[in-house]
Order: C-alpha cells, then structure tokens, then sequence
C-alpha cells in the first residue's frame, strides 16, 4: 500500500505543479482528515497538513490566502486517495474509499503504525499516517 500511496501524492503535486521530495520526520503538526479504505488491504489512512501547505493549495486552487481547513483537508485527502485508488486497480488491488472525516488539529492520541512524509514548495513536511485494521 505505501508504493500505491507514494505514486498516488507525486501524482497529486504533479497535478498543482509541485515540486516533491520525501523529506526525514519532523514533528508532525498540522490539521488531520482521516479517511478509510477497505478490500484487498483494510487501513485508516490520515492525512496532515500543516498550515503552511494549506495556504500554498488555497493560493493555487483560489488565488486567495482565505480557506476552510477542514474543507480543504478533505479535499486533500479525496484527492491523493483516490488517486490511489485508481494506481491500485492498475496495480490489481482493489478497495473501497470512505468519507474524509476531519479530526482538527493533529495530537499524539492518533495512533499510526507506519508514516510517510514528504515536501513541496517549502520546508514543513505533511504526512500520510497508516493505521492498520
């Protein structure tokens, strides 16, 4: 799952004209939209995003530095999972996506098995955490 998810966030900051690079860990802070995938592989996927990045994607999508975080977030995860869906069944894996659900702001009572981090158009990292189900 975490090449499928890999090749789904290039695809992702390719498509807003990013540059991306995994970056090492950081302390993880940010706003959180968790969302689940079920089938071959059963995950709770979180996806967080610092402010920093959050204002770079309402200043692409919207010309504008004002946005809905939660919104956004989900919007966010939506994208790179579902993206990751469509590299999966390439890939002949299958699952089915949930609804973004957001969480807020990121704390430590999230639990994770494996993380990925990466950057893009600055120096903070966002994050895909995998909880395993």
């Amino acid at each position: 799952m975490f090449s499928i998810v890999k090749e789904a966030v290039k695809n992702y900051i390719d498509s807003i004209e990013g540059d991306i690079k995994e970056c090492d860990s950081q302390k993880i802070e940010g706003f959180v939209s968790k969302i689940d995938i079920k089938g071959d592989e059963n995950y709770d996927i979180f996806i967080v995003v610092p402010h920093e990045k959050l204002l770079y994607l309402a200043n692409y999508y919207f010309g504008d530095e004002r946005y809905d975080c939660e919104d956004l977030t989900k919007e966010i995860a939506n994208q790179i999972i579902g993206n990751a869906k469509i590299v999966a069944t390439k890939k002949d894996k299958n699952f089915e996506i949930g609804i973004p659900e957001f969480l807020g702001e990121y704390n430590d009572k999230i639990e994770f098995d494996e993380k990925l981090a990466f950057k893009f158009n600055g120096d903070k990292c966002f994050y895909i955490l995998f909880k395993e189900k």
